[in-house]
């Protein structure tokens, strides 16, 4: 079902504003893969895509520089 509503730029936006940090990325995201069905991204597009999908996970310890910590007892 499609709603045919008279929105100007500013209700749009305050709109988009009460959204959750996750939701507005899902906003994001939806928008430009549906841009991306239409027509080629640039290359500004495509980043702003790859850096939605990023991951902010912090990492929990700094990897060992050790050899041995990487590999199994026979080095492989």
């Amino acid at each position: 079902m499609v709603a045919n509503l008279k929105l100007d730029y500013e209700q749009i936006a305050h709109l988009v504003d009460q959204l959750t940090e996750e939701q507005q990325q899902a906003l994001i995201i939806r928008i430009l893969t549906h841009r991306a069905s239409q027509r080629s991204l640039t290359p500004e597009e495509k980043i702003q895509l790859l850096d939605m999908v990023k991951l902010d996970n912090l990492v929990n310890e700094i990897p060992s520089i050790r050899r041995e910590d990487w590999y199994d007892d026979d080095g492989r």
